[in-house]
C-alpha cells in the first residue's frame, strides 16, 4: 500500500507538469492564482481513483517552472523529449529517474491548454507501476477558479 501511496502522489505531482514551464518543456500561458485539479488515476488491478484538490500558482511559480522543481526537490531527474506542440496541444515525453525507483519512468503526455485550463492525459510505465500491473493511466482536468 506504501507503493501505491508513494505512486499516487508522485502521478499526481507529475500530472503538474502540465502548468509548469522549463527550457525542455513547451512554456503554457498560463494564469497565476487558485487552480481547481481533478483526476482519475486507472491502475490495473486497482481500479479508478478520483482526486480533487486546490494550488495556488503565483507568477514567479510559473516564471521559474516550480512544479517541475518540486520533482526535483523530491528526489527526482527527468529529461523530456519528443515535444511536440500544435496550436494549444502539447505533447511530450518525460523519463524520470530517483534513487527509490527500481527502474526509470517514463510519463507520455497528451494535453490540450489555455491561460485559464487545461485537461491532460498521461500514460506511465517504469518505475514502481510492475508492482501494480505494469502500467498507470491518469487524466487531469484543471481551471483558475480565482485569486491566490
Amino acid at each position: 500500500m506504501k507503493r501505491f501511496a508513494i505512486l499516487l502522489s508522485f502521478s499526481t505531482l507529475s500530472a503538474l507538469v502540465a502548468g509548469s514551464a522549463l527550457a525542455q518543456v513547451p512554456k503554457l500561458n498560463t494564469e497565476p492564482g487558485k487552480w481547481s485539479y481533478n483526476t482519475r488515476t486507472e491502475i490495473p488491478g486497482m481500479g479508478s481513483i478520483p482526486m480533487s484538490f486546490e494550488h495556488c500558482v503565483t507568477q514567479k511559480d510559473i516564471d521559474e517552472g516550480r512544479n517541475l522543481a518540486a520533482q526535483k526537490d523530491a528526489g527526482m531527474d527527468c529529461k523530456y523529449t519528443d515535444l511536440k506542440q500544435t496550436g494549444n496541444r502539447y505533447q511530450f515525453t518525460a523519463t524520470c529517474t530517483g534513487k527509490n525507483l527500481p527502474e526509470p519512468m517514463i510519463m507520455t503526455y497528451d494535453m490540450t491548454a489555455s491561460a485559464s485550463q487545461f485537461d491532460s492525459k498521461m500514460t506511465m510505465t517504469g518505475g514502481n507501476t510492475k508492482a501494480m500491473g505494469g502500467k498507470m493511466n491518469m487524466s487531469m482536468s484543471a481551471k483558475r477558479v480565482g485569486g491566490c
